[in-house]
């Protein structure tokens, strides 16, 4: 087991909830300006059954989120830890959860980068999340779900640049 530093600071993390950007769409009289605004992938990975409602408001990324769609049950790429905290964004926000959240995402293809970055909103419904971490070259997707006293996290995909 190797530790990791991550002693460059993390960017001020922010939420949003699933139901927010549902409403944003339902009232919204130019929903083609909103996919500017969120991140119609992760939003869907946290509820697929609004799917038809996404195509008509104008999400043509099917592909990307049917390909991260797929990481969402159990893999190899899952991994997780127990912990006593019970809500998902508590989870984000305490400095050791945050630490243990990193090192379970930490990227195998790259074990000697410790900049590691939340450098997008992270989608949450209940206790449930889709988040990216990103480095100098590299960025990569999670879904984590924190039920029962563990939080399991799955890697959807990345891209390396």
């Amino acid at each position: 087991f190797q530790t990791i530093s991550y002693s460059q600071p993390l960017r001020k993390m922010t939420f949003v909830d699933y139901e927010h950007v549902i409403a944003d769409l339902q009232a919204s009289d130019s929903p083609g300006e909103l996919i500017y605004t969120y991140d119609y992938v992760a939003v869907l990975l946290l509820d697929s059954s609004k799917i038809e409602f996404f195509l008509q408001k104008g999400f043509r990324d099917l592909e990307v989120f049917r390909n991260y769609a797929q990481g969402l049950s159990q893999q190899d790429q899952t991994v997780g830890f127990v912990t006593k905290i019970k809500d998902i964004k508590e989870l984000f926000k305490d400095s050791n959860s945050l630490e243990r959240i990193l090192e379970c995402t930490h990227s195998i293809e790259s074990p000697d980068i410790a900049m590691i970055e939340f450098d997008s909103p992270i989608y949450v419904r209940g206790n449930e999340a889709v988040f990216e971490i990103s480095g100098p070259t590299w960025s990569d997707t999670y879904f984590a779900r924190l039920t029962n006293g563990v939080c399991q996290i799955n890697w959807l995909g990345g891209i390396v640049e």
